[in-house]
């Protein structure tokens, strides 16, 4: 199964997109377009030991990373 991975065009990471279809439904960005992804050459936890899962908004998502294609 082929990977959807972004780098991060500041810190050089790799991250992979989880889903791209996440509304936002907080008052004033109802209906937003969110990308959720998380990092995909480490891991990373929170302090009880699950995985961290990141959201932003896709045009700032876009900007942010550049597409990797295997």
């Amino acid at each position: 199964m082929s990977k959807n991975l972004w780098k991060n065009n500041k810190n050089g990471k790799f991250y992979e997109v989880l889903n791209y279809n996440v509304l936002n439904c907080t008052n004033e960005q109802d209906g937003q377009t969110m990308y959720l992804y998380r990092v995909f050459s480490e891991e990373v936890l929170d302090p009880e030991g699950n995985e961290r899962l990141f959201v932003r908004a896709e045009d700032e998502f876009k900007t942010k990373f550049t597409k990797y294609d295997l």
